[in-house]
C-alpha cells in the first residue's frame, strides 16, 4: 500500500479546500526540490532486490505519476513518450536485480524528464559520512556558476572565477546531465542543483561515473582577469571544512534565533532589510499545519522546535508551539520601529528562501498593506488534481465535503477548476472575508492580530525592494511574486520557480525498496496573461558579473545594488520585457 506523507521544502505550505479563490490557496503545502530534509530509508543497505520486486515498484511509481500529477506526459513528450520511456525503463531492469541505490540512480531519468521540481525522488539515507566534492561554493550569475567562497584561503584569488568544465565536461554539458538527474523548470533551477552536486563526491559520481582518478578533480576556471586555467584539486584540499567566505560592508540580521528578522542598515532608520530564509520555520506556520490535520504537521513543529532550542522537544504540542519564534512579533516591531524612523527604503530579502507556509506572505502584507490587499491581491489560480493518494495525504478532507457545494459531484481522478472559473464571477466580499477569517483561525497567534486589525497598514515605505536568487522558490517565490505584483523592485537572479507550473507535493513511498518520492497534484498559474513571465520572473535590476566584480564581489552585493536603484535603471537594465536570458 502507498504511504501517502506530504512534504515541504524546507517545507512548504498547508491546503485548505475553500471554493473562494484568495482563500483556497492559503496554506499550501509543498515539496521544494532543493530540500535536503527528506530522504528515503531503505529497506536494508546493500540489499538486492530481485527483479519482480523492481519491476512492481517501478509500475507503481509509474502508476502515482499518472493517477497524481497534473499532467506526468507534458514533459515527456506525450502518453505514448511516457509509456515508451517506462518500457525502456523496465527492460533496463537486470534480471539478477539491483540495490536499491542502483535502482534509485536508474528512475532519476524517468522522473526528471517531467521537469517538475517539485516532483521528484528523494535520495537513500546512507549511513556514511557524505565525502566532500570541489573546496568552492558558486554564486548563481548570468546563466554560469562563478566561485563566491572557497575552502582555503590560498585559493581566495579564485572568487569571481567562473566555471567553465569538470574533468573535462563543459558547462552546457554539466547542465544537460544534471537534467537527467533532477527535473526543475529553467536554467537557473539546473544552475542551482549543479551547484549543489558538485559539493560532495557522490554528486561528482553521478555526474561525471566515467572519472577515473577519485582522489583528485580537475578544474577549469575562468578567472576574474579573463585567464584560463586549470585546478586539480587533491582530497586534502576537498577536505577542508571551513568556508572562507568575502567580508560584506553589509551588516545584515542575526538570524540565530528566528529565520524571520530585520535590521536597519543605517544610524537614522532610512534602510531595513528584512530577511526571511525560510517560511517552514515559524510558529504561525506549525499552528496552520497541526490544525489542519496534516500528517507531518508534528514532524514539522518538532523540527522548526529543534531549530532554535538546545533542550529535548517537550511532549505537549503547546509548548512545542511556544518554543517556535512567532513571525506576528518580528513584522510587528519592523513597521513600528520604520514609522518611528521614517524609513524611506524596504528590501526584503528571500535569495534563501527555497519556501514554507505561504501564511507568511499574507501576513507581510497585513503589516504592510493593510486587510484589504491582504485578501484581494492577485495572485492567480491553481487547478487541484483527486487521486487516491491525495486522500491519503489529506485524511481531513473527503470527496463528499469537496462535492458539498457543487452541481456536478467531483470523482477520484477529476481535476477542480473552481479557482479558475471563481475570476470570472462576481463574489460577495462579506462571504469571502468570513470565510478567510474562519481559515486564518488555525494559527490563533496571527488571527488574534488580525482581528484586533491594529497594526493593518501601519507603515509602509516609499520604496521596497525584494532580492532574488535562483534559490528562491515555492512559498519563497509566492512571496517574491507577490511584492513584484504590488509594485517592488526585483533586484538580483531569476528564481528557479516557474510561476506558470506544477507544485504542491503528496510524499509517497514505492513498497518493496522503500523509496519516497514527491508528485505535484496542482498546476499554478500565478500569470494567467503572460507565459513568459510565467516561465521565468526577470529582475528589474539583474545582477551581473560585471556589476558583481565593481562592487568588490561582496556577498551581498543584490543589498548595495537595491540601495542605489536609479543608476542601474538608467543602464538599461530593466526587466520588463522579454523572457529571462537563455530560456526559451
Amino acid at each position: 500500500m502507498v504511504q501517502g506523507k506530504l512534504g515541504h521544502s524546507p517545507l512548504d505550505k498547508c491546503f485548505l479546500m475553500l471554493m473562494n479563490t484568495r482563500n483556497a490557496r492559503l496554506f499550501l503545502v509543498s515539496l521544494i526540490g532543493f530540500s535536503a530534509m527528506w530522504n528515503s530509508s531503505l529497506a536494508e543497505d546493500n540489499q538486492v532486490f530481485t527483479r519482480q520486486a523492481l519491476m512492481q515498484d517501478a509500475r507503481q511509481l509509474a502508476s502515482i505519476l499518472e493517477q497524481s500529477h497534473p499532467d506526468p506526459y507534458i514533459g515527456a513528450g506525450g502518453k505514448v513518450a511516457f509509456q515508451r520511456r517506462f518500457q525502456s525503463l523496465i527492460e533496463n531492469i537486470p534480471t539478477t536485480g539491483m540495490t536499491g541505490e542502483q535502482f534509485y540512480r536508474l528512475l532519476l531519468p524517468f522522473v526528471a524528464v517531467l521537469r517538475d521540481g517539485h516532483t521528484a525522488l528523494l535520495p537513500p539515507q546512507t549511513r556514511a559520512s557524505q565525502q566532500p566534492g570541489l573546496p568552492l561554493t558558486f554564486k548563481i550569475i548570468d546563466e554560469s556558476l562563478a566561485v563566491d567562497s572557497v575552502l582555503r584561503k590560498d585559493n581566495s584569488d579564485l572568487r569571481g572565477a567562473v566555471l567553465l568544465s569538470v574533468e573535462g565536461v563543459s558547462l552546457p554539458d554539466l547542465l544537460q546531465r544534471q537534467n537527467n538527474l533532477r527535473g526543475i523548470e529553467n536554467v537557473y533551477g539546473t544552475l542551482a542543483l549543479l551547484s549543489r552536486s558538485l559539493r560532495t563526491d557522490q554528486g561528482l559520481q553521478n555526474l561525471i561515473p566515467e572519472m577515473d582518478n577519485r582522489e583528485e578533480v580537475k578544474v577549469k576556471l575562468r578567472l576574474a582577469d579573463g585567464d584560463t586555467k586549470v585546478f586539480i584539486f587533491n582530497d586534502a584540499e576537498r577536505s577542508e571544512t571551513v568556508l572562507v567566505e568575502p567580508e560584506s560592508r553589509i551588516p545584515l540580521p542575526d538570524m540565530s534565533h528566528s529565520d524571520v528578522a530585520w535590521e536597519f542598515l543605517d544610524k537614522n532608520g532610512k534602510t531595513a532589510v528584512l530577511k526571511i530564509d525560510d517560511m517552514s520555520t515559524y510558529r504561525e506556520a506549525c499552528e496552520a499545519w497541526l490544525a489542519s490535520g496534516m500528517t507531518e504537521g508534528l514532524a514539522m513543529a518538532r523540527a522548526a522546535y529543534r531549530k532554535f532550542n538546545e533542550q529535548a522537544v517537550p511532549e505537549e504540542i503547546e509548548d512545542i508551539l511556544a518554543g517556535i519564534p512567532p513571525a506576528t512579533d518580528v513584522f510587528r516591531d519592523l513597521v513600528v520601529a520604520m514609522k518611528h524612523a521614517e524609513t524611506t527604503l524596504l528590501i526584503v530579502d528571500l535569495r534563501k528562501n527555497t519556501g514554507g507556509n505561504d501564511l507568511l506572505t499574507e501576513m507581510l502584507l497585513y503589516f504592510l498593506f493593510g486587510q484589504e490587499t491582504m485578501t484581494t491581491y492577485d495572485a492567480g489560480f491553481q487547478i487541484s488534481r483527486y487521486s487516491d493518494l491525495y486522500f491519503q495525504v489529506y485524511a481531513n478532507e473527503s470527496l463528499s465535503d469537496i462535492n458539498r457545494k457543487r452541481r456536478v459531484p467531483l470523482e477520484i481522478g477529476d481535476y477542480d477548476f473552481s479557482q479558475e472559473r471563481a475570476r470570472e464571477k462576481e463574489i460577495d466580499p462579506a462571504v469571502s472575508m468570513e470565510e478567510y477569517k474562519e481559515s486564518l483561525k488555525k494559527s490563533p497567534t496571527f488571527y488574534k492580530e488580525f482581528s484586533q486589525g491594529t497594526y493593518a497598514n501601519h507603515y509602509r515605505p516609499q520604496k521596497l525592494a525584494v532580492l532574488s536568487s535562483a534559490w528562491t522558490y515555492s512559498s519563497g517565490f509566492t512571496l517574491l511574486a507577490a511584492l513584484e505584483g504590488l509594485g517592488a523592485t526585483v533586484v538580483g537572479t531569476p528564481s528557479a520557480h516557474a510561476g506558470n507550473n506544477f507544485g504542491d507535493s503528496l510524499l509517497f513511498q514505492l513498497t518493496n525498496t522503500q523509496l519516497r518520492g514527491a508528485v505535484s497534484f496542482k498546476q499554478n498559474v500565478t500569470f494567467p496573461d503572460d507565459p513568459v513571465k510565467g516561465h521565468c520572473l526577470r529582475p528589474d535590476i539583474m545582477l551581473t558579473h560585471e556589476k558583481w566584480a565593481a562592487l568588490g564581489y561582496d556577498p551581498n552585493a543584490e543589498v548595495l545594488l537595491a540601495i542605489e536603484p536609479s543608476e542601474q535603471r538608467a543602464q538599461g537594465e530593466s526587466g520588463e520585457s522579454g523572457s529571462c536570458p537563455g530560456t526559451k
